[in-house]
């Protein structure tokens, strides 16, 4: 495929076509839609799933870039050129045309949460930015639009003027970085300076540094944090409310270490999972009193350190990365994941009590020859009835119907917050399953959206001092009296 960035005129000559459609906004979706383009829902309300009636032009274009494929947006490009018959030469590539995420389309939140005027300030912004007449106010109101952002609005002012505006996205802010130039903005004026200086000092078009930063900057640059302000910059554009998806994160002090729970780290401990799990509960009963499920009992047994099905997260950038700065002899890594509001799972959910009570079954538990089966015949095989009858213990009311799907997934879980650790560790929890039979664990990987960032060890130890400074650390995220005080002989180095 060329780098001509044919993509340019077509993109002046479709946003020129834009700016007399507001009063055709259904018709704009009507062309998305037969283009081949999927997904206009404007949230759920009281179960019924209300179907997306009205966009901006931003909107509209960032549709036309939310696939990661090539091919595909140069199709789309194409199919669209032709529906609205317009005279600039086919498109052929997309070259330097930053993506959108697929989950962050809009420029404005569902109808829910949408103030009334949220997308006609969008037209205005838009109109005014094809006439060269934007003024600070309605910058400003744009951008505090939820689910706009000064990342994602530099793009789409990219989209609408390619010439003129330099896209801040991930690859282009890092790319400037290395360049010792500005890549954040704080108003409209900053906003045309810093493209204007880039341009000028790099002598580059916006859209060939954009190419430039896509192609040019290092994998290690890209996900490298050395410090406090480093991260909080990586994720500013990524840190948005949204009632799609929820933002968690996870560190771990050793970056080659893979994202698997601590029961499958080693043979010997997933082969005694169950008697694991009996031991600890038969030996401490007083302990599991409280715990009414399965699950409760697995968040104890994490709490106390012992090998789980479970994978702690948290919805503080900050607690991961504590974690992820544990050990200063090896780089650690830092991830961060998206999941889905319609994905998660609660402490109490039926696909949480069948996940969990995996923990009690024999290592020579196995769905393998059973996952074809019907649902009827599936669940009276000897392996499930078993798994029901554990289910059942805990919650008698529990139909006699497992989906085999269930067995084989990971599901983010948000717990209780009894538990001081949990509330300090702003915590939840990935429940592994299992890959057909109980040896090997769920693939992660393959449900959930996620970045990783390296955290160098020669930047460790400074990032834990910048950590304390702000209140995270171990008397903090640990509020049991044995932590507190060991952080106190940590501090004065007491040994």
């Amino acid at each position: 495929m060329t780098h001509e960035f044919t993509w340019v005129p077509f993109y002046n000559e479709l946003s020129n076509w834009l700016l007399d459609q507001k009063d055709n906004q259904k018709g704009l979706i009507q062309i998305l839609q037969a283009i081949g383009i999927t997904g206009f829902r404007d949230g759920t309300e009281g179960g019924q799933e209300y179907p997306l009636e009205e966009i901006d032009p931003f909107t509209f274009l960032s549709y036309l870039n939310k696939f990661h494929s090539e091919e595909r947006r140069v199709e789309i490009l194409q199919s669209l050129r032709r529906t609205l018959e317009l005279q600039c030469q086919e498109p052929t590539d997309v070259a330097g045309l930053p993506t959108i995420h697929p989950m962050k389309v809009h420029l404005f939140p569902k109808r829910a949460i949408r103030k009334i005027h949220d997308i006609d300030v969008l037209w205005e912004l838009f109109t005014r930015i094809k006439e060269g007449k934007v003024n600070e106010r309605l910058f400003q109101t744009a951008l505090n639009i939820k689910s706009v952002g000064k990342g994602k609005l530099s793009i789409v002012l990219f989209y609408v003027a390619p010439e003129k505006y330099v896209p801040l996205d991930t690859y282009t802010a890092s790319y400037l970085r290395s360049k010792k130039l500005r890549y954040t903005y704080e108003s409209f004026e900053s906003y045309e300076k810093l493209s204007l200086e880039v341009t000028t000092k790099l002598g580059r078009k916006p859209w060939e540094i954009s190419y430039d930063a896509y192609n040019q900057t290092p994998e290690n640059e890209m996900s490298s944090i050395g410090n406090i302000i480093t991260l909080f910059e990586k994720l500013e554009t990524e840190m948005e409310d949204s009632t799609d998806y929820h933002i968690y994160y996870r560190g771990q002090s050793d970056k080659s270490f893979d994202l698997i729970p601590s029961i499958y780290r080693k043979p010997a401990l997933i082969q005694n999972e169950d008697r694991i799990f009996k031991d600890i509960i038969a030996q401490s009963p007083d302990d599991f009193k409280g715990c009414v499920s399965t699950f409760e009992k697995l968040v104890k047994m994490q709490h106390y350190s012992l090998p789980t099905r479970l994978l702690d997260i948290t919805t503080n950038p900050l607690v991961a990365l504590y974690f992820a700065c544990e050990d200063e002899t090896v780089d650690g890594k830092l991830f961060r994941f998206e999941i889905s509001t319609s994905e998660m799972k609660y402490f109490d959910s039926d696909a949480v009590s069948v996940v969990s009570n995996l923990a009690k079954r024999p290592i020579n538990f196995s769905i393998e020859d059973l996952k074809d089966l019907d649902q009827e015949s599936f669940n009276s095989a000897d392996d499930i009835q078993y798994l029901l009858h554990e289910i059942k213990s805990e919650k008698p009311h529990f139909q006699n119907g497992i989906d085999s799907k269930d067995i084989e997934r990971v599901f983010c879980v948000k717990p209780m917050l009894d538990n001081p650790r949990i509330i300090r560790q702003s915590g939840a929890f990935f429940l592994y399953g299992i890959d057909g039979d109980k040896s090997k664990p769920a693939h992660l990987k393959f449900q959930y959206q996620y970045k990783t960032y390296v955290i160098n060890k020669a930047h460790k130890k400074k990032i834990r001092k910048q950590l304390e400074a702000l209140g995270i650390d171990k008397s903090t995220l640990f509020p049991e009296v044995e932590h507190v005080a060991e952080h106190i002989k940590d501090k004065y180095n007491i040994t």
